[in-house]
């Protein structure tokens, strides 16, 4: 199947995450991971916080904040795929889960990223 302009620019948009985070010391655990209907963009590890990023990428200016765009269902979703992750991966259990947003603008050159740590919580308490 082939690749829209969509998934290739948030296909290029991960992988500039990716390396941004490894920059900043994080080890990339996986990315892309799926379980059910969530998928989780980029999991790593910074220190001893297991770190689930969700990336957004755009090339003109949204309206409103790019960040709005995780919207609430999205966001259960991710809660999903987190549950799922550490429900296959045992030995992440106990460990303390970050949710954090990274937008890239790739409308200049080059891309401007912005990270929010943290950006999306549990309201369930499911990880604290």
């Amino acid at each position: 199947m082939k690749e829209t302009t969509n998934q290739a620019l948030g296909k290029k948009g991960e992988q500039l995450a990716q390396k941004y985070l490894q920059e900043n010391g994080h080890t990339i655990i996986d990315s892309n991971y799926r379980s059910g209907r969530s998928e989780i963009d980029i999991i790593s590890m910074h220190d001893s916080t297991l770190v689930i990023s969700e990336v957004k990428s755009f090339y003109s200016n949204p309206l409103g904040a790019a960040e709005f765009r995780v919207t609430r269902k999205k966001q259960k979703q991710i809660m999903q795929g987190v549950y799922g992750f550490l429900d296959e991966n045992p030995k992440f259990q106990g460990k303390e889960v970050r949710l954090d947003v990274i937008i890239i603008d790739f409308s200049s050159y080059p891309a401007k990223l912005v990270h929010h740590p943290g950006a999306i919580y549990d309201d369930q308490n499911y990880f604290y």
